[in-house]
This record gives C-alpha cells, structure tokens and sequence, in this order.
C-alpha cells in the first residue's frame, strides 16, 4: 500500500508492484527459490520530483514530493519525514530558495521536517541562475529522505543554465479541397529560448472530421478513434525528434505531412502542438508505427506563415461538400388527453459530416407550437454515440434563456455536430388548451452559430409542419403513478413517464444520460 497524501491514508498500489512483492507459487518442493519472499516490515520510500531543471536570471519553481508503501503488510506509519536538499553542487551557477517553515536553509543545504504525519509530503521551492552563470553550465540537486519507522531514499536533479522554448509556425487553412484529393501540411518550430533543446522533441497533430493521414515516418505513431460526432472520425500523429534545436533556430518538416480527404470531410479541424520530453516520459500517441524513412527537422528554407506565441496550434480543411440537413416532427398522444410529445430531429442526409470548430452549435431547430398549445417540458438525451442538446426559450433573435414551460417558441440547439447518415433528437411534451383547433406548428432546422457554411443542397426539407390530434387516445405506456407499464420499459415509454412527471410538475427538464462505451 502507498502513503502519500495527509493523515493515515493508505492506498492500493500498482498492480505491478503488488506481484513483485507477492509469493511466487512453488516450483518445487525441493527447490529452494520457492520459498515465498517474507513482507516488508517497514515502509518503503520514493522520491518524485523533475530529473533536470532549466533555469534563467527568473525564478524557476520545482516541487519535491514523496511516499511511502509497505507492499500491503500493514506496517506502522512513518513519523518525522526528513528531507534534505543538498545544492552544494550549483555553487557559482545557481541558488534555490525555499519559503516553507517546516524548511531551515544552512547555506546551500535545506533541511525540511515533518513533525506530524498529517502534513503535506511535498515541498515547493525556487531556482535562479547566478549573475554569473554562463549558458550551458550545470550542476546537480542531491534530494535525500529519512523517517522513522522507514527506508530512506535518494534522488537527483541536474540543473542547467538556460532555458529552450520552441513555437510552432502557423499552418495555413486549405479551403475547397477536392474529396479524395491529398493536402499537404508543412510545419516549422522556432527555438525562442537561448539554449538549444537537449530532450526529445514530440509534435503531435490531433484531428477530427475525417482526414486520413498517411503512414510513412518510421519515427512517427498513427492512430485512429471514435470522436463526440462519430466513430472513426478522429486521427492522430504522433512524431519524435532526437536532434537538438539551436537557440534562435527555425527549423521545418524534412517532408510535409500529407493526408487524404475523406468523403465525409466538410470542414477538418486539426490541432498541433510541440513539447519537449522529460526524460523516461514515454510519449503515447497512437500503435502504429510508419513503415518509411524518418522524418526529421532540417534548416526551414523560407519564411514560412508566421508563428503562433505558444506551442499549439490549429488549422481547418474545408472541402468542396456539402451537409443536407433537414427538420422532422413527430407528434404523439401523451398520458392523458389534451397531452402530447413532440419529437424533434435534426437530420444530416449527408453526404459530409458537420463539427463544431468553435465549441458553438453548428445547427438549430427553430420550432413554434401551435395556437392553442404550449409546452410543459423538454428531454435531452445523452447516447453513447451523439450527445442531444436541450431546447431552450425563444426570447428574441439574438437571445435564449433556459427552457421555461408555457410557452410556444423554442430553439434546440445541435452542440458538437452530427455525422452522415445520423440525427440529433429533442423532446418536448406539453397540452393543448381547450380551444385548440388543430392549428399547425412548424420545426425548421437552421444554420447554428458556430458559423459554419453548410452548403445545403436541399431547401426543401428544412422545414416541416406538424399538429397534434386532440382526439386521439392517450397512450398506456405508463401508469399513472409514473412507473413504467411492464411492456414499455424502451426509450418511448422512459419519455412518457418523464413527460407525465413534467405535467405534474409544472414544466421541468428531463436529463437521461446513458453510460459511454471505453474506446
């Protein structure tokens, strides 16, 4: 078990490091390697902290932290942690500095002690570089921890004078790219800092929308996944660098990344970003690896586009696509005359999928109800696959308020998108006065905004009208009591008995949200 945090708190560890201490079963009754492994009568300790630290004339802040295990043996709680850290070694390169009174500072050795095992094990301290220090130099930070009832522990830290810092360059948006066709997406790095990199550099692009990148860097990883629009829908690549960037270097791409635009594609939003690796830091990305000769960093050979201030970015390619989307009403009986659900779809008859660039609604339904009604609730529905919006009050043309019950004019906004071939669903129910003559209603789906041009190639299906039958039977799907009937435990008979509860209630919002699927 670790102790870590404040107090007597035990957790699990790893399952790797319970096996490792685990009894081994027998190989044999005469063989002596089959005597279990006895457990621990102490506490085990470890250190966690940065194994190099760069450092400029600003302080730089670092943390120290540690813990203990006893593999599950139950053993008593370590008391009077000790920490000492030794920087004797940056003597003429840098100084730390540590404001914590648990610490003492003794020249270049501070001393930090927890009196009470329910303090915090972690100290937060600051390195500058001396006036003096010349750019490269570097020294180390020995960390040494004792404690009663305990192993101790050691670990160290280099520390360098000078600090890298790379930028990415801008990447120019593709606009009308050919379905099929392959765009190509230069990149350039710019080293800001005044000391060359000496960790690996990872840049890693993250795509949804449909791109297909191609996998040719032996260097690189690729992956493939489900998005919040649709399966399949995202992309990643994932490369690492081993040469050092100079100071005030722009480097590039010794080839472009290239990917196809697939059939879906409408508008691709990728986002791209450069770290650089802490040493032992294994980089993820996706499982399979480029079959063909390295991508490396050269020497950039032009100005490029400009470059972003940090270390991320993002572009779009927008093909020559276009999304139909249409609108369709479904009215139905609720419990009771007079009640009714209205089921609403946002459709995308494709061909390409629509995303959400900007976090905004890429579409809306902008529905009124008939004279004569008004609704008394809204559902919104959270599927493994799409999330549903909710509908919201029509206050004016710029302006929404939160669903509020009584009223006829409703917008329901589409959040994140919808794929190819896929709807979005909204639910309102409500009553019909007794003066209701059938009128009609309209749900009409229109551009959200996010903004994006959709190019609709059919009007004609945006708009739909429906009314409700006040004739019709009410239906059985649930009792009157808000359980569901024993033949109606679907998604149907869930939305008549919250549309009951909403009549009952006065109006309400109705939230079911099913468990997503681990990808």
């Amino acid at each position: 078990m670790c102790m870590k945090a404040k107090g007597k708190v035990f957790v699990a560890v790893p399952a790797a490091v319970v096996l490792a201490l685990a009894p081994c079963p027998a190989a044999g009754a005469d063989d002596p390697s089959a005597t279990p492994s006895p457990l621990p009568t102490q506490a085990y300790a470890t250190i966690e902290a940065e194994k190099q630290l760069n450092v400029g004339s600003a302080a730089q802040s670092a943390d120290v932290s540690w813990m203990f295990w006893d593999g599950g043996a139950q053993v008593p709680v370590p008391m009077n942690d000790t920490l000492v850290i030794d920087a004797r070694d940056l003597t003429g390169i840098a100084g730390v500095a540590v404001d914590d009174p648990r610490c003492k500072a003794d020249g270049q050795v501070i001393t930090c002690v927890n009196s009470d095992a329910t303090q915090s094990r972690s100290v937060h301290f600051t390195v500058r570089a001396d006036a003096d220090a010349r750019l490269g130099d570097s020294g180390t930070i020995k960390y040494t921890l004792t404690a009663d009832k305990a192993t101790g522990a050691t670990a160290n830290a280099k520390v360098v004078v000078g600090i890298p810092n790379l930028v990415v360059g801008k990447v120019p948006d593709v606009s009308h790219a050919k379905i099929g066709s392959r765009v190509a997406l230069p990149l350039q790095l710019r080293n800001t800092g005044d000391l060359a990199t000496d960790r690996r550099v990872m840049v890693r692009w993250e795509s949804e929308g449909g791109l297909a990148f191609d996998r040719k860097f032996s260097n690189c990883t690729y992956g493939e996944g489900d998005d919040a629009v649709e399966p399949g829908g995202h992309a990643s690549v994932t490369c690492i660098f081993t040469a050092p960037v100079p100071a005030l270097a722009t480097v590039e791409l010794s080839s472009p990344l290239t990917a196809t635009v697939g059939k879906r594609v409408l508008n691709a939003v990728t986002d791209y970003s450069v770290t650089l690796l802490r040493p032992n830091v294994q980089p993820g990305g996706g499982s399979e690896r480029g079959t063909g000769p390295a991508l490396t960093l050269v020497p950039a050979s032009g100005s490029g586009s400009g470059f972003e201030t940090g270390a991320k970015g993002q572009f779009t390619v927008s093909a020559d696509n276009s999304a139909d989307l249409a609108a369709t009403a479904t009215a139905k009986p609720g419990r009771k005359a007079g009640e009714w659900t209205l089921e609403l779809h946002a459709v995308n008859q494709g061909p390409a999928s629509v995303y959400s660039i900007t976090g905004k609604a890429v579409a809306l339904i902008d529905v009124v109800l008939p004279k004569g009604t008004v609704a008394t609730g809204n559902a919104f529905e959270e599927d493994e696959d799409t999330p549903y919006g909710q509908c919201l009050l029509r206050v004016s043309n710029t302006r929404t308020a939160p669903f509020e019950a009584g009223h006829r004019h409703y917008v329901c906004p589409v959040p994140f998108g919808v794929a190819a071939g896929k709807s979005q669903l909204f639910v309102l129910w409500g009553k019909t006065t007794k003066g209701y003559d059938g009128a009609k209603g309209t749900a009409t789906v229109r551009p959200g905004p996010a903004g994006i041009p959709l190019h609709d190639p059919d009007a004609s299906d945006d708009s739909v009208t429906f009314a409700f039958d006040a004739s019709a039977t009410p239906t059985a799907t649930a009792s009157s009591d808000g359980i569901l009937a024993a033949t109606g435990a679907g998604r149907t008979a869930l939305i008549a008995t919250a549309a009951g509860c909403a009549a009952l209630l006065g109006g309400a919002v109705f939230v079911v949200r099913r468990r997503r699927r681990s990808h």
